[in-house]
């Protein structure tokens, strides 16, 4: 039956992101209204996948690599409702981040299986706690860096003074930048949270609170790198530009900690062994 949902919800989502396409090039209300419904409607049947799967995982203690990636997206769709209940409204936003959300669940649909080495900790509330935290954090970072290339096509045109597609389309600038830093806020408390469940957890059940692996120092550099744009926002007012070039560096960052890191090298804290 999971089965079932998660191939159900690929083609819901991809309906969906055809029809924010349709929205992007008509900006007619009605095709937003009813891709966003077709969204939801996706999501549902990716949260009883996702039901179904927990409730697996706390039966086998087997956790996958693929599951890791299938849950980001998840997350990603979730966040974006959260940002379209706010009162920042970038309703052209589902039109770029479906993609990424439709790529990573491609990705976990035929991703070779790979076990992941923390299994035997799945019984703690510590690890799945700071594995949810950490993802959440991605997710974040994720739709900052989306919403970043938004931010520098609108602004490569308003410079130019070539006002094409993206200017006619994409949201203001301000309203980009302000997604961003909402963006940035809530990704860095993730994180933090993410980063202390950790140590709690690494400290009860392997007996050091850091163990400095590669893993871990990646993990500490995106942290200092959220911190730093924090710190520039709040007293020296960074905006714009800066801040989305500040997303595209954690974002490589990430990509390398979370795929490269994790499954070409071995060590403590990857999937590679």
């Amino acid at each position: 039956m999971k089965e079932f949902f998660l191939f159900l919800t690929l083609i819901i989502y991809l309906v969906s992101w055809i029809g924010f396409g349709f929205y992007f090039k008509t900006l007619k209300k009605e095709a937003l209204k009813i891709s966003q419904l077709v969204l939801i409607i996706g999501f549902f049947f990716h949260t009883l996948f996702w039901i179904k799967r927990i409730y697996e995982i706390f039966q086998t203690f087997l956790l996958y690599f693929a599951d890791i990636i299938n849950f980001l997206s998840w997350q990603i769709v979730l966040i974006y409702f959260f940002f379209n209940k706010s009162k920042i409204k970038v309703y052209t936003l589902g039109f770029f981040l479906l993609p990424l959300v439709l790529f990573l669940f491609i990705l976990s649909y035929f991703f070779p299986t790979i076990l992941s080495p923390f299994n035997p900790y799945l019984k703690s509330i510590w690890f799945p706690l700071h594995a949810i935290l950490s993802l959440f954090s991605h997710g974040f970072l994720l739709i900052g860096l989306i919403v970043s290339i938004m931010y520098l096509l609108q602004e490569y045109e308003i410079k130019r003074k070539k006002l094409g597609i993206f200017f006619k389309k994409l949201p203001p600038l301000d309203s980009l930048d302000r997604i961003n830093e909402k963006c940035l806020y809530l990704g860095f408390t993730f994180l933090t949270l993410g980063i202390i469940s950790g140590i709690i957890w690494s400290d009860l059940y392997l007996g050091s609170y850091w163990r400095w692996s590669s893993k871990e120092i990646i993990t500490l550099i995106l942290w200092i790198i959220y911190a730093i744009l924090i710190h520039q926002r709040v007293l020296i007012g960074w905006r714009g530009k800066r801040v989305a070039y500040m997303f595209i560096l954690g974002f490589l960052i990430w990509f390398f900690s979370f795929f490269v890191l994790n499954l070409l090298f071995k060590g403590f804290h990857t999937y590679a062994g």
